[in-house]
């Protein structure tokens, strides 16, 4: 999955203080650009992609700086390396790459004398045994329509996972309809969990997939929503904490998922 946004950096805030009697202007500087990788393997479609570019000018109104000639690998836990395909976008590409799920990966990306590395284990796929529908009325929550489960067997130990939705064709991509959750009240138990937030009516079709997250991949994603959230609890943008090596901004995960569909009839 891709980071929603790129976030910006600014040394310090920028305020405009006005009055009837004077304008304040405080000066601010901007920090030197940092690199941005965002970097995938999507082990059930063999696939692996980065994207890198640089964070810009909080006031500039130019696109992103994308970073191309890179030199971007993906290495097993055997230590063999493999090389991504520039595809001079500033996205790297590698597809037919077999998992070893359970193992260790490593994400090495050298830009010019820069190297950046970040590590993620590929937890296993947990299968989804059903989709489910459970008719409710109107109520203050939402208009009647059915809801929609997705039953599966949490295996033991600590387990975090993304389920995504497609909608009539309609893939769901908003902040909002994103659904990130992990097994702390429940470990080790079948599960029957519930997108409450959407009412489906006959003849709507929906496809769940669920992802498996590493705990590393879970908690950045988790600390990204809550950032790009609108709560009204951040004062100012910020940054996700990083998990790459030299001070790089992004995430590498490796993930795969299940996939089921269901569609409402009478």
């Amino acid at each position: 999955m891709r980071i929603f946004i790129n976030l910006l950096l600014c040394s310090s805030l920028f305020l405009i203080l006005t009055s009837c009697e004077k304008v304040i202007d405080i000066e601010v500087n901007d920090t030197e650009p940092k690199t941005v990788i965002e970097a995938n393997y999507r082990a059930d479609l063999e696939r692996v992609e980065v994207r890198i570019s640089e964070t810009r000018s909080v006031f500039s109104a130019e696109e992103f700086p994308v970073i191309t000639g890179a030199n971007v690998e993906i290495i097993d836990a055997g230590g063999t390396a493999s090389s991504l395909t520039d595809q001079g976008d500033g996205s790297y590409l590698l597809e037919n790459y077999s998992p070893d799920y359970g193992s260790e990966y490593t994400m090495r990306v050298t830009i010019a004398d820069e190297v950046y590395e970040n590590q993620d284990v590929l937890p296993d796929i947990i299968p989804i045994d059903s989709l489910t529908l459970d008719f409710e009325e109107e109520s203050l929550f939402g208009d009647a329509g059915y809801v929609v489960y997705v039953n599966f067997t949490d295996p033991s130990g600590p387990n975090f996972y993304r389920a995504n939705r497609v909608v009539n064709g309609d893939s769901l991509t908003s902040l909002g309809d994103q659904f990130l959750f992990d097994d702390s009240f429940s470990e080790g138990n079948n599960q029957a969990v519930p997108f409450f937030s959407s009412r489906y009516q006959v003849g709507d079709s929906i496809q769940v997939s669920l992802l498996s997250y590493s705990e590393k991949t879970y908690n950045y994603y988790d600390e990204l929503y809550e950032i790009t959230s609108d709560n009204g609890q951040n004062a100012a943008p910020a940054n996700p904490t990083p998990t790459w090596t030299n001070d790089a901004l992004g995430n590498f995960a490796t993930y795969g998922a299940d996939s089921a569909l269901i569609v409402v009839e009478e």
